[in-house]
């Protein structure tokens, strides 16, 4: 065993310790990883050894959780990482037969939220803070001055009821939410100030099949989808052919294969594909060279060579994809 096995082996288990059993349970794969991926306890470096000693030994829960609180209450970190793990998947058992797939999904999802905004648009990214030897839940935005409140104007009265500020969802819309809400997906808005949707199956809904995603298609406005682990095939996927402004979307683990990512090639604002345990193969990401605004495609467990990546990439060369 290597230096660096010793030294992350033992981190886990004083850990474990500290946390209490039931953070345990849960949290020592994703330190784990963490640790492995983003710090070098051997290194010879003072900042290497600074922030491995402020991982390992001086916050431990605290990577993911807010410090001084309870352990349940996830930082800005923890909560972007929750929406990719599902805790139950990472139990001992799971651990101990797939350790190598458990893994690679626990580094996939550090690298998805490596690149997310830790507050508002000027503010790091959470990778970046990790590369200036910060916690990435660590980050608080810069206080404003309070600026002197303007005396208000006076509002006059209207001659008639003003229109909503917002438009409501058509019944339609209502209807289709219901329907997923049914399945056990969930639909949100991206923000308060945002009426685009996230769509999420992945955690309640991975029942869903391919007429599921019928009523998916009847929502306005979807930017953001997750149908990892659910039972679509290749006929579901054409019902997101019209799906015009949708950003990012999961298909880990499902049953797609090449002819389904035909129904892609239109989606002219995909930026992020993750078919993660796929049947795709190099035939597949032909679909995908129409799609000049795409930036990640995970491509781990599937059959896509490197000489089919090199292909894509010659089509699309600000694509990221991770195998």
């Amino acid at each position: 065993m290597s230096l660096r096995s010793v030294v992350l082996v033992a981190v886990g288990f004083a850990m474990a310790a500290s946390c209490g059993l039931q953070s345990a349970q849960a949290i020592p794969p994703f330190l784990k990883e963490f640790q492995g991926k983003y710090t070098k306890p051997e290194s010879e470096d003072p900042k290497d050894q600074e922030f491995a000693k402020l991982v390992n030994e001086t916050t431990k829960c605290n990577v993911c959780h807010v410090k001084g609180k309870s352990k349940k209450e996830r930082n800005a970190y923890g909560s972007e990482l929750a929406k990719l793990l599902k805790k139950d998947n990472f139990k001992g058992d799971r651990l101990k037969a797939e350790p190598e797939k458990a893994s690679a999904e626990i580094v996939a999802a550090f690298e998805e939220v490596a690149a997310k905004k830790t507050a508002g648009d000027d503010s790091p990214t959470f990778g970046e803070l990790i590369v200036a030897f910060k916690l990435p839940g660590d980050f608080e935005p810069p206080k404003v001055a309070d600026a002197p409140k303007p005396e208000p104007e006076p509002t006059p009265m209207p001659d008639s009821p003003a229109p909503a500020a917002e438009s409501q969802p058509s019944g339609e819309a209502d209807t289709a939410i219901a329907a997923v809400e049914q399945t056990g997906g969930t639909v949100m808005q991206l923000a308060q100030n945002d009426d685009s949707l996230v769509v999420d199956f992945h955690l309640g809904g991975t029942s869903l099949g391919d007429d599921g995603l019928a009523q998916v298609a009847k929502l306005p406005k979807v930017v953001q989808l997750n149908l990892k682990d659910t039972q679509i095939t290749d006929a579901g996927l054409a019902h997101l052919a019209g799906l015009a402004t949708l950003n990012k979307l999961h298909l880990e683990k499902t049953q797609v294969t090449d002819a389904g990512l035909e129904h892609l090639g239109g989606l002219a604002n995909l930026e992020y594909l993750n078919l993660y345990g796929t049947a795709v193969t190099d035939a597949g990401l032909e679909h995908l060279k129409g799609l000049k605004n795409l930036r990640k495609l995970y491509v781990w467990q599937t059959q896509v060579s490197d000489e089919g990546i090199a292909k894509l990439k010659e089509a699309l060369p600000e694509v990221t994809v991770v195998k």
